[in-house]
């Protein structure tokens, strides 16, 4: 295995300003500088710059509650609640509107809840004999002096999806994060247990789901929309953040609604946000590339975040016309992030379509596919006949060969066949000790077997959307930092159970774009959206970012704290940066990945900041 360079050693002191809020907790001996204390006591919890977010506690002498971010329950709520705490009915806490963290407390049991996705994390490690918590990694790794560990972080970057490979771990050793769906649970006298509040599935038919998805969409958008005096939202022109937009509009008197209109990606999302526009309660506006508006601009000037991020690439070009909003001024800014992450499906679905009762809607679909991938209908449907007889722990087995023993570029990009896990390109810049150790991990993932009965496709979609919440945690600090209130509705806790209540291959159509939502939202939304057909991107933009900055990539890659460490071989990732510059395809999400990693590196070790912690005692005297 590479060697460590950090293993042991403490880092300079981290990085903070890009944590605008968090909460701690369970801490005896010393407490965050400029925090408030909610509660004391062997179990004390802290917020630090609690004006960041609205947040609530509720007492009854015997239990405690706090709820903080975007909670929307009402005080009636909040009261019920505390019997929720006296029986430990943790999942009972997360029922509410809104995207929220949940701390409890019942005299016995503390209890620190993340939501379903994990877009509000929760970590936590051991310190001095208990368990210590946070809303973020750096300050709890400054607290505990945990070092930095780079073979998680490359792990993470390979293999994001996949928690048989990256387990619960952080950028810093020791440090876990809460998974999304589970609480963290502690007791005196006892370790600290993790529990899976969503343990048990609930299914439902096509169209009840239909029905709690537009009830949880219509209540996400009025519990906001009504708390605040100043509304805008992202209108892209594509259904998640056009739809948003419109219901806004259709609950308060202006709504600013945003479109990005960019040369560099053409496509017909400014003709569909420019139709849905003419409601008469959105002010439009549009924003044309300033000439800071593409991938790789401006990579300095991002805001941290806590955890590396992939997205940091893409701040100018959002940072570019969420300006525009900023200078306008808003209480509450509407985006249709995770829409994709919770209304659609991988193409694996296709394996649940292997059975006597559905196969016309396997031959429909095998044949959209076949179309868009020009393969033949009969090779596809063989793919989705074999994934559908590969289990667990088969699937885990061909991910350790193929982490092993990567397929050459040209193969990569040849119409490949579907697998339940399939690392990213980036494994192939890697060196074999590096990729026999993450393959290892795959292996024995597979000889201990899966932690629950659910089918394949389930576990991958739930796998996959735990993902999307970590790199929502990051986005929405990053946009917070700018000063811009940004929110994402389609993530809220009911509108993922709604999501998640139905197979997989429910969310996937041959005709239409994310069916589930086109009924949820039939008669209340123009249908015209509904039945939007195309879908825009960003290829465009990415390529002519990667061509303007190449020479700032270039300063990175050879400057890599991951190269250093052995865990990257510079030469195929010059090769991909030159291929793309020159206008190739290449593989850009892997050079994505290893560039922002490198800046979030850069900053964490280069910055620093003063302590995030102090002593209890000396709290106490002052």
């Amino acid at each position: 295995m590479a060697a460590r360079p950090y293993a042991g050693r403490h880092l300079p002191p981290v990085a903070l300003e890009m944590v605008d809020m968090w909460i701690a907790g369970n801490v005896i001996d010393a407490a965050p500088v400029g925090s408030t204390m909610v509660w004391g006591g062997r179990r004390p919890v802290w917020l630090v710059d609690e004006q960041s977010h609205r947040w609530r506690v509720v007492d009854d002498g015997g239990c405690r509650l706090l709820v903080a971010g975007d909670c929307y329950a009402n005080d009636v709520d909040l009261r019920e609640g505390l019997e929720a705490v006296r029986r430990e009915d943790w999942r009972a806490l997360t029922i509410w509107p809104g995207s929220y963290w949940v701390v409890a407390d019942n005299g016995e049991t503390c209890v620190v809840l993340t939501d379903v996705t994990g877009s509000r994390p929760v970590y936590f490690a051991p310190w001095r004999g208990t368990m210590a918590w946070a809303t973020a990694v750096t300050p709890l790794a400054e607290l505990t002096g945990a070092a930095l560990d780079l073979v998680s972080v490359i792990a993470r970057m390979a293999c994001a999806t996949i928690p048989e490979i990256t387990g619960n771990a952080t950028s810093h050793e020791r440090v876990q994060r809460l998974p999304g769906g589970h609480a963290l649970i502690i007791k005196a006298g006892r370790p600290a247990q993790v529990l899976n509040y969503e343990l048990d599935r609930q299914e439902q038919s096509f169209d009840q789901a239909a029905t709690a998805l537009r009830g949880a969409l219509v209540d996400a958008v009025t519990a906001r929309t009504a708390s605040v005096r100043r509304v805008s939202a992202d209108l892209s022109g594509g259904l998640d953040s056009t739809s948003l937009a419109f219901l806004a509009a259709e609950n308060v008197s202006e709504v600013l609604a945003v479109t990005r209109d960019d040369p560099a990606a053409p496509s017909d999302d400014i003709t569909y946000a420019t139709r849905i526009a003419q409601h008469p309660h959105l002010t439009h506006l549009v924003v044309r590339d300033g000439g800071n508006g593409l991938f790789f601009d401006r990579l300095v000037q991002a805001p941290r975040t806590d955890q590396p991020f992939t997205d940091a690439a893409r701040w100018s070009m959002r940072h570019t016309f969420h300006s525009r909003v900023l200078e306008r001024g808003t209480d509450l800014h509407l985006t249709g992030s995770g829409g994709d992450a919770i209304l659609t499906a991988a193409p694996t679905y296709l394996a649940d379509l292997v059975k006597p009762s559905s196969l016309p809607a396997l031959l429909r679909h095998a044949s959209t596919r076949a179309r868009l991938r020009q393969q033949s209908m009969s090779s596809v449907i063989a793919d989705a006949v074999r994934l559908s007889r590969t289990g667990h722990r088969q699937a885990l087995l061909e991910l350790a060969t193929s982490i092993e023993f990567p397929e050459p570029a040209w193969e990569r990009t040849s119409g490949r066949s579907l697998r339940w896990y399939t690392p990213m390109s980036l494994v192939t810049w890697m060196p074999l000790e590096v990729r026999r150790e993450l393959a290892s991990r795959a292996r024995a993932a597979a000889d201990s077997g899966p932690v629950d009965d659910v089918s394949m496709s389930v576990r991958r979609a739930r796998d996959e959307l735990r993902e999307f919440g970590a790199y929502q945690a990051e986005l929405t600090a990053q946009l917070e930092a700018t000063g811009l209130p940004a929110h994402a509705p389609m993530l809220d806790n009911s509108m993922v159970r709604a999501c998640l209540s139905v197979a997989p291959h429910l969310h996937q159509s041959p005709t239409t774009q994310k069916p589930l939502l086109g009924a949820a939202l039939r008669g209340v939304v123009p249908e015209y959206l509904l039945r939007r057909p195309t879908k825009g991107g960003y290829n465009g933009n990415a390529y002519a970012g990667v061509r303007r900055n190449a020479d700032t990539l270039r300063a990175l890659l050879e400057s890599s704290t991951l190269a250093r460490a052995g865990l990257i071989d510079l030469s195929p990732a010059r090769a991909e940066l030159g291929r793309i510059a020159a206008g190739a395809p290449g593989r850009l999400a892997s050079l994505e990945a290893f560039i922002t990693t490198e800046l979030w590196l850069n900053a964490l070790t280069t910055t620093s900041t003063p302590p995030a912690w102090e002593s209890r005692q000396a709290v106490a005297r002052g």
